[in-house]
């Protein structure tokens, strides 16, 4: 696991850094009235990520851009997606019982009717919290781009980006071999997955918008030519942190769902949760597959 850290921190660049803030602002905003026009899930899942995005931006800053208005457009957006999260969580269950549980069609509706209430209330909180961000102005982090003296800002955000992405990638590695020998240490998993999402979106922070939205770094000109080997690293290390997040939330999936059919009779769900748990397994085992030959 020691190959997800990147020794080459100071790369980070202000213009680099302030450029791909503004647009993780302006990609929230964006999605906010996709979002609240039609809450699908594809727009669920895109104003998740822009959230996600945007607060990988807010920890790497340096204290000096932290002020009142970013910090309040921060903290909503984060109870959003914390609201939106559960509603996803009702969606990948639903998801999974109707495909992989094994149900009879009575008791898939019975189900089904708990987890539509259940997922309607929260859905009408987040549209309510989206709204309330939709009123709060953007916070203009681009005029701190130019206030301060460019050498000092400089080392500032390097200081401060090294020391969270340092922060992920320790725990990271401090996670892993617990969750590699135990495949029931849930919640150490869930963390790694979440800091595995935290640092991958941190890592983009080093790559301009066209190298993140083709993964084409270095083939442009004469001028990325030259950061080629560097670029290439972070995209290598992006690319495998997201491949780690990716097979733990699809382990999460099937944990929830788990969870979710603990609060009902064990006897009259014993094959469901048999068949789930199972699957459970195979995600499990082929998480470990990976890790061994990449790792």
């Amino acid at each position: 696991m020691e190959n997800l850290t990147y020794d080459g921190l100071n790369s980070i660049t202000l213009d680099t850094f302030f450029d791909n803030y503004v647009h993780n602002i302006h990609k929230v905003d964006n999605r906010l009235d996709e979002y609240i026009k039609d809450p699908t899930e594809k727009n669920i899942h895109d104003i998740r990520t822009s959230i996600r995005r945007l607060e990988a931006s807010y920890i790497a800053s340096p204290k000096q851009i932290r002020k009142a208005k970013i910090i309040e457009y921060v903290e909503k957006s984060k109870n959003l997606f914390k609201i939106n999260s559960q509603i996803r969580d009702f969606d990948i269950i639903l998801e999974k019982l109707t495909k992989e549980g094994q149900l009879t069609i009575q008791r898939l509706e019975l189900f089904e009717k708990s987890i539509k209430k259940n997922r309607n209330k929260e859905l009408k909180d987040a549209i309510s919290v989206a709204c309330d961000l939709r009123e709060i102005d953007i916070p203009n982090i681009d005029k701190y781009r130019n206030q301060y003296d460019p050498f000092s800002f400089q080392k500032k955000l390097t200081k401060r980006y090294t020391k969270v992405v340092t922060k992920f990638a320790s725990q990271i590695r401090e996670n892993i071999p617990i969750i590699i020998n135990n495949s029931e240490r849930i919640e150490e998993l869930h963390q790694v997955r979440k800091d595995t999402k935290k640092l991958r979106y941190l890592l983009e922070l080093m790559l301009n918008n066209r190298h993140k939205i083709d993964g084409n770094v270095g083939k442009n000109n004469e001028t990325d030519k030259n950061n080629y080997s560097n670029e290439q690293n972070i995209w290598n290390q992006i690319e495998k942190l997201k491949e780690i997040q990716d097979m733990l939330g699809n382990i999460h999936d099937y944990d929830i769902t788990i969870a979710f059919l603990k609060q009902y009779d064990q006897q009259e769900n014993f094959v469901t949760a048999m068949n789930i748990d199972m699957q459970r397994k195979n995600k499990y085992e082929q998480f470990i597959r990976y890790y061994e030959s990449t790792f």
